[in-house]
């Protein structure tokens, strides 16, 4: 019981010092501006900070947005759901090539400091999964099973 009292103590105080949810009139006006100008057609916009970060989640056409921002609005990092026919060939080769009975499920592309890498989930089955993480050239640079 002592061990729930305590998981529950830090589940709080986790939820605590996460993210606090913006209202939409609650972001910098710079930031509403940079963000409206470079992408159209947005649907269930959610604005969030934390310290002096500002992230956006969206969908276009039911894909899945991230954008962190500073509070000059210049962008810090994303992360964008894309589909498989979108990845570059080096990286769909090199999972094909290592992970031939594996079926592409999803695809992210994740870009922080002029580095972009692939995130890329695949399964086999109903029972076996994996998270990849590549480069642009097709290089492994994570490979986790679920």
């Amino acid at each position: 019981m002592k061990k729930l009292r305590i998981a529950a103590l830090l589940l709080f105080a986790t939820a605590a010092v996460s993210a606090q949810d913006l209202r939409t009139n609650e972001v910098p006006a710079n930031l509403q501006s940079t963000f409206t100008k470079s992408f159209t057609n947005v649907k269930d916009v959610e604005w969030e900070k934390k310290g002096d970060v500002y992230k956006v989640e969206f969908e276009i056409n039911r894909m899945d947005h991230d954008i962190w921002y500073d509070a000059q609005g210049n962008v810090i990092k994303s992360k964008i759901e894309i589909s498989e026919s979108e990845l570059p060939s080096t990286v769909a080769s090199a999972v094909k090539t290592k992970y031939a009975d594996y079926k592409i499920d999803s695809v992210e592309v994740l870009e922080e400091g002029g580095k972009k890498t692939y995130k890329v989930e695949i399964e086999k089955g109903w029972t076996k999964e994996r998270k990849l993480v590549l480069d642009a050239s097709g290089e492994i640079l994570s490979d986790m099973e679920d």
